[in-house]
């Protein structure tokens, strides 16, 4: 998956991490897409980007990451 040319279906932030309403946000988010679209999805701090990151995976889900300052910005393609 390449960000450069994603074009993103929904928009989401999660600021922090608050287990376990940070992954209940991102699964709210990805249930309101459709299978191969693209979720983005803001972070407060590069943890909270790990920490999704790891949590899409585990999940089954592609995701593309890119560090902006000390935040995180997610394309998660819904699979």
């Amino acid at each position: 998956m390449n960000t450069k040319e994603n074009k993103f279906h929904e928009e989401i932030t999660i600021e922090r991490i608050a287990c376990p309403m940070h992954v209940i946000s991102l699964k709210k988010g990805l249930d309101d897409i459709n299978q191969y679209e693209v979720l983005k999805v803001k972070t407060g701090s590069r943890n909270v980007g790990q920490e999704l990151t790891s949590a899409c995976i585990a999940m089954g889900h592609e995701v593309d990451a890119t560090e902006e300052e000390d935040k995180t910005i997610l394309y998660v393609q819904k699979i």
